[in-house]
């Protein structure tokens, strides 16, 4: 298939960037590697046989350095072809020649297209005084590339301050809201590895082990699993291992609340006035306690004699 200049932003998965600064908060780390990864996977949309093929366009947000650890194959950047195509002694030859020639200019003007259409998109998602530097005093920016840009920004505000170090450390202990899927506490450790590393001061894989078990100690909601993780063997305290256990865990736990939650909803349905549960034979589970003073409160009213155990 020959490729065609003929794209709208509507290919892009990403048809709008997250703002990357104001013109009072300036790019930071977190925000450029958001803007670089919503760039790379809107260039990566647009299909090319450069490069390996499998990459599509996005030699445009990469420096030939990171491409190469993507693909073997090195991305040539188009050159404009001639106005004409080169002329040919028979008919054959003019034939090929016509048709490597409009080739040729498809693929050149697919990929400034695609520039434009990335630098564009940069552009607007931070303020200028941020690439003013870049700017032509005639041409403003219509002569440098996307990648230009974003080498920019990344030499000028993509450092980690000891300070942001420090915030990414405690923010591997920030408390979980079961609301929230558990995965949210594994993403939020690996991003914290993936963070300190790019500070140069890499978070060890057994310190953030601590902090994940740490946080789903203290939930309160895996006492099982807790104590399963404690007496495993140090060698099987990986990240890894961890995730592995606590979905399981958490998993095992939405059942049991939702089989709970199902069996009161029965319960109240039923034409029944005793308790849907025998307290006197689960005295230890302040759940099926909490049910029955429910399910009698609703059946007898406010003058329900409880058990005094019930009512601590």
């Amino acid at each position: 298939m020959s490729p065609s200049a003929n794209f709208t932003i509507s290919d892009f998965p990403h048809k709008v960037l997250n703002p990357i600064a104001t013109n009072t908060i300036a790019p930071s780390y977190t925000s450029l590697l958001l803007a670089q990864r919503q760039l790379s996977a809107n260039a990566s949309a647009i299909p090319s046989l450069n490069g390996g093929g499998a990459h599509g366009h996005m030699a445009l947000t990469l420096t030939a350095a990171v491409y190469a650890k993507l693909s073997d194959v090195p991305f040539v950047i188009p050159v404009a072809p001639p106005a004409d195509p080169e002329p040919g002694t028979t008919q054959p030859q003019i034939t090929k020649n016509n048709r490597l020639h409009k080739r040729a200019v498809a693929i050149h003007s697919l990929y400034v297209a695609v520039n434009n259409a990335l630098r564009r998109q940069l552009l607007d998602a931070v303020p200028r005084v941020y690439v003013r530097d870049l700017e032509h005093p005639q041409f403003v920016y219509s002569h440098v590339t996307c990648l230009d840009l974003l080498d920019h920004l990344w030499r000028n505000f993509g450092t980690i301050s000891a300070s942001d170090l420090k915030k990414n450390i405690q923010s591997m202990y920030t408390p979980w809201n079961p609301a929230d899927p558990i995965e949210t506490i594994f993403h939020r450790l690996t991003d914290a590895i993936a963070y300190s590393t790019a500070g140069r001061d890499p978070i060890s894989e057994a310190a953030a082990v601590r902090a994940g078990y740490d946080i789903l100690e203290h939930s309160g909601l895996f006492p099982r699993a807790c104590e399963t993780w404690r007496t495993a063997l140090p060698d099987m305290h990986t990240l890894a291992d961890l995730r592995t256990l606590f979905k399981v865990a958490d998993t095992d736990r939405k059942r049991t609340v939702t089989t709970g939650a199902l069996g009161y909803a029965n319960a109240l349905s039923a034409p029944s006035s005793a308790p849907p549960f025998d307290c006197v034979r689960h005295p230890q589970s302040p759940l099926l306690c909490s049910l029955c003073v429910a399910f009698l409160y609703r059946h007898h009213g406010e003058n329900i004699l409880l058990d005094p155990w019930l009512q601590q």
